[in-house]
């Protein structure tokens, strides 16, 4: 892979990691604000007791009014169990695009540093080519024959 396409790659799978990012952290803060949903409808629910002097027909009213408490508690912990899996396919997501970019990163750094060795061995051939060159020659400038 050439290191211009790389980077178009590294710039695209950038941008995908940033957006899964994105998307786990609004994933996470709709948990947090449905398991805070749900705490307060259970804190609610749990402020319905009965008072020793209350009539019968009191007594009825609250007690329908605990059963469809506990119904909404109920459906709010399905909400906030189905905002956790939310939460988790989210965070998967996220970690695949952060292990590509994590990855093209490295793939970088090799085609770097084999740019470089190149480069390297270049400059070697190229001084030895040059020492090579000199040592064909005499002083005078002629060049010295093999034996």
């Amino acid at each position: 892979m050439n290191r211009a396409r790389l980077q178009a790659v590294l710039r695209v799978r950038s941008l995908q990691e940033r957006g899964a990012r994105g998307e786990l952290a609004r994933r996470s803060q709709e948990h947090r604000r449905a398991a805070e949903a749900e705490e307060r409808t259970w804190q609610l629910l749990q402020q319905l007791a009965p008072s020793p002097d209350s009539p019968v027909g009191d007594l009825q009213a609250l007690q329908a009014v605990r059963s469809a408490g506990t119904l909404a508690a109920v459906r709010q912990h399905g909400e906030t169990d189905e905002a956790r899996e939310r939460t988790v396919v989210a965070r998967d997501e996220w970690t695949v695009a952060a292990r590509r970019v994590e990855a093209l990163d490295r793939l970088g750094e090799r085609l770097l540093e084999a740019e470089e060795a190149e480069e390297e061995r270049k400059q070697i051939l190229e001084v030895d080519d040059l020492v090579l060159a000199r040592r064909g020659r005499t002083a005078s400038g002629t060049v010295e024959t093999a034996p």
